[in-house]
Order: structure tokens, then C-alpha cells, then sequence
């Protein structure tokens, strides 16, 4: 069974990703699964679309264990976060242990979400979950 640090590596281990395009990947992963996934994220309506803050934590415990490092950016919140050896050497051990199908969901969700712009990546989150778009602040910019 995969916990919540195993999904963030398995992400990762595909294409880095920012902060934003990795909170969408999760959430599409577990939105297009049927939302039955077992000690998941929970997600919540907010500013971006659908969120769980606690995403933002364990990115934070995986950057101080030195499995992930984000280089500096002007605009931080668009930095990739990138695996290191270490990283990527648990994220392999995951991979193993794990069924195939399943990694090869994770990868294709996160090569869909790296390859669109923001905009773009969250009218596709919420056309496809418009309950989580309630409390966008981009609303009306993003066309959602």
C-alpha cells in the first residue's frame, strides 16, 4: 500500500513538477480512480482549484531528508521540485513494489499536467471537477 510520501516520490520520479502542477496530478489521480483510494490527500476547494495542504508538508519533510531539492526561482511557488539520488532511489523501490498499471497512471497524469500552462491546467481540473472549482479566484481569468 502506498502512503502519501510514496505518491509525492512516484510523481516526481516521472518529470519534476511545481508545487501547483503536482497538488493537480494528485488530485486528478485520485478524482479519475474514483476517489477511492485509501490514506490519500484530501482535497478541498481553494483559491487554485482543488488543494490539500498537506501536500505542502510533506514536500517539506521529503526537502529536509534530502529525497527532494527545489532550485530558487523568482517566483518560488513555480519552482520544480526535483528528486535527488536518494530520492530517486526510494522512489525505484516503490516502483518495484507496485503494480505496474497503476505507475504507468502516475506517469501519464504527470507528463499531462508538466506539458500545460497554468491556465490551461486548471480549466482541465475544473472542467473535469467543477465542484472543486467553486472557490477559484480565477474564475473568470482562467475561462472556468
Amino acid at each position: 500500500m502506498l502512503n502519501k510520501r510514496d505518491w509525492i516520490l512516484l510523481f516526481l520520479h516521472e518529470t519534476p513538477l511545481d508545487r501547483i502542477r503536482l497538488m493537480k496530478a494528485l488530485f486528478l489521480f485520485w478524482y479519475r480512480s474514483g476517489k477511492a483510494i485509501t490514506d490519500y490527500f484530501a482535497f478541498e476547494p481553494y483559491l487554485y482549484g482543488p488543494c490539500s495542504f498537506e501536500v505542502y508538508s510533506i514536500l517539506d519533510e521529503l526537502t529536509r531528508e534530502g529525497l527532494l531539492v527545489q532550485p530558487l526561482q523568482p517566483v518560488q511557488q513555480w519552482a520544480r521540485y526535483y528528486l535527488t539520488a536518494k530520492g530517486r532511489q526510494e522512489a525505484e523501490k516503490v516502483i518495484r513494489a507496485h503494480d505496474p498499471k497503476t505507475i504507468e497512471k502516475i506517469n501519464e497524469i504527470a507528463r499531462e499536467v508538466s506539458h500545460l500552462g497554468f491556465y490551461e491546467l486548471l480549466r482541465k481540473v475544473c472542467t473535469e471537477a467543477p465542484e472543486f472549482a467553486k472557490q477559484s479566484i480565477l474564475r473568470d481569468v482562467a475561462k472556468l
